[in-house]
């Protein structure tokens, strides 16, 4: 019998499960607990953002254990950042016997790197909900790499959908990348590129191969962003392909997608489903 793993990270905006056999990705669940709600404004995380995650985090191991998977789990920018982020991790060793590995910016850029690139001449995007890393590389050697804090959550939290707000923080907060290299290739990995995919194609129902290695341009991305923006919040539920999680926190993460692009001198991308649980799990399953 082939040994199972189960990899949990624990995001900014969802915490998210892969049960994988080593090789390839078998299974992901994702539960959004939004973490970092107020994280941008506090410099903590609120006790119902907590609760809610820690709920995710122990129905995920109790999965993944029922299925004789190795489990491990890492936290990202809401975790490293908050100033009682130790209390939230400490709480999970109590109930699950886990110890949590708290990645910091660096390795979470390379995470995500890790898990799409497949070798190729790529830079590579993932917008979380806490912070937004940018890496480049070529045949898996990374060239560029760095993350700032600026994300979905943050983004709501600082800037509502004022787009006049949006654009200043965006591009302020972008500042920080510097120059980035040219590669051959742009992809996203992360809910906003694979959210934006499903509301544009109306999906009903979530289906990861349609969204992998999906070329979005960035006009398609305005337009969605538009199309959300335009739409009040509590009339969103009818907008197909858009789940419940991501209604308040889409606007915001969908234009730094676009402004990203605009820097980078990208007209389109390529939505890749493998990301940082893949990745964590081809840089660390050697040591398991």
């Amino acid at each position: 019998m082939a040994k199972l793993f189960g990899i949990i990270d624990i995001g900014s905006n969802s915490v998210r499960l892969m049960i994988s056999d080593g090789d390839k990705s078998l299974k992901k669940y994702v539960n959004t607990t939004k973490l970092a709600e107020g994280l941008a404004k506090t410099g903590v995380l609120n006790d119902f953002a907590m609760e809610r995650s820690l709920q995710a985090v122990c129905e995920f191991v109790q999965m993944a254990q029922k299925q004789n998977a190795q489990v491990h789990i890492f936290a990202t920018e809401a975790v490293r950042s908050a100033k009682n982020g130790n209390v939230f991790t400490d709480k999970i060793k109590e109930l699950t016997g886990q110890v949590v590995d708290i990645v910091c910016g660096e390795m979470e850029a390379k995470l995500g790197f890790t898990g799409a690139s497949n070798g190729q001449n790529v830079c590579v995007v993932d917008i979380g909900g806490a912070s937004t890393e940018i890496v480049c590389g070529d045949k898996g050697k990374i060239l560029y790499g760095k993350s700032v804090p600026i994300g979905a959550v943050r983004l709501l939290d600082n800037c509502g959908e004022d787009e006049e707000l949006l654009t200043k923080y965006i591009s302020d907060n972008l500042l920080c990348y510097g120059k980035v290299p040219k590669m051959d290739k742009l992809i996203a990995i992360g809910g906003t590129a694979s959210t934006i995919v499903s509301v544009l194609l109306e999906m009903s129902e979530y289906d990861s191969d349609r969204v992998h290695n999906f070329m979005l341009y960035k006009q398609d991305v305005l337009d969605v962003y538009n199309k959300i923006k335009n739409t009040p919040k509590d009339k969103r539920d009818s907008i197909i392909g858009l789940v419940p999680g991501r209604r308040d926190i889409i606007v915001g993460a969908a234009f730094e997608l676009a402004k990203i692009m605009e820097m980078l001198g990208y007209d389109y991308l390529y939505v890749s489903e493998s990301d940082n649980l893949e990745g964590y799990l081809m840089l660390n399953k050697s040591n398991w």
